[in-house]
């Protein structure tokens, strides 16, 4: 059991730092993006294909990473250019679009046949009080909890955080202060897409994923990031690295190791649930 919940801590630093990305999309654009996890796929694959072409892996991964980047910051440019004004609901389901849009154009380009990942980093692997752990959920652990911390100092005591909450806030505002917001969202839309590849570059060695089950792995984020209500990160990565350790012990108890996959799903509708009644509280009141 002890050993399912430490696997699980690289799945669930993965879905911390896509929920990261849900959640700075959601506050600074205004987009709930369901195709951050697909975007970052699309890098993670076009750097394993430089891997087999014969690139070191290193330059692959900063390939991909750029890649991802560009990619994104692309998506964050048509949405900026042609839907500033739309509300979250519209640009949301253009985001649907665009996910089914990488989806496809992924399937075309890498198949649906489970590939073996090479790992960025070391598999070296330690005993903590009669645990293997691998180095590799170690940086994986650390690499969210990095990314959130990180994020939020930027956030709350930057220049650049200052700008990103004046755009999310009042953005007509912003633009007459002489702010470029739509330079400010592609860089954070490009961010975003950095952020998820690297997300999938964890987790892709441990899962021998299709590039449509990485591309699904929006669900257990977008669970997490739902249970911060869209708007806190630190709640979100907590979220998603619990959802990642009870997958993980889920997998070792034979009761549940078939129904693990649908976790993030009842966690969704509990997470809906409680908000609604909240919100039926505050009515009545």
């Amino acid at each position: 059991m002890l050993d399912g919940v430490v696997a699980g801590l690289v799945s669930g630093s993965a879905y911390a730092i896509v929920a990261v990305c849900v959640v700075v999309l959601y506050r600074l654009v205004g987009v709930l993006n369901f195709s951050q996890a697909a975007l970052g796929a699309f890098g993670a694959y076009a750097c394993y294909s430089l891997v087999e072409a014969g690139l070191p892996l290193w330059l692959a991964v900063l390939a991909g990473l750029a890649f991802s980047a560009g990619l994104a910051g692309l998506a964050g440019w048509a949405l900026s250019r042609w839907f500033g004004s739309p509300t979250v609901l519209v640009k949301s389901v253009i985001s649907a679009v665009l996910f089914l849009v990488v989806l496809s154009v992924g399937y075309r380009l890498f198949g649906d046949s489970p590939r073996a990942m090479p790992s960025f980093v070391t598999e070296t692997t330690l005993d903590v009080a009669g645990v293997r752990v691998s180095v590799a959920t170690l940086i994986a652990t650390v690499a969210a909890l990095v990314i959130a911390a990180g994020l939020t100092l930027l956030l709350r005591h930057t220049h650049v955080g200052l700008q990103l909450r004046a755009m999310s806030e009042r953005p007509v505002t912003a633009q007459l202060l002489g702010i470029n917001t739509q330079r400010l969202a592609i860089i954070v839309w490009a961010s975003t897409g950095v952020l998820s590849t690297l997300a999938m570059l964890l987790i892709a060695p441990t899962r021998n994923p299709t590039f449509e089950s990485m591309s699904f792995l929006i669900v257990p984020a977008v669970a997490a990031a739902l249970v911060g209500s869209f708007s806190h990160v630190w709640i979100a990565t907590v979220a998603a690295l619990l959802i990642g350790v009870v997958e993980g012990a889920a997998s070792r108890i034979d009761v549940l190791s078939d129904y693990r996959g649908v976790l993030p799903a009842v966690i969704i509708l509990f997470a809906l649930i409680w908000l609604r009644r909240r919100e039926v509280w505050d009515a009545v009141r």
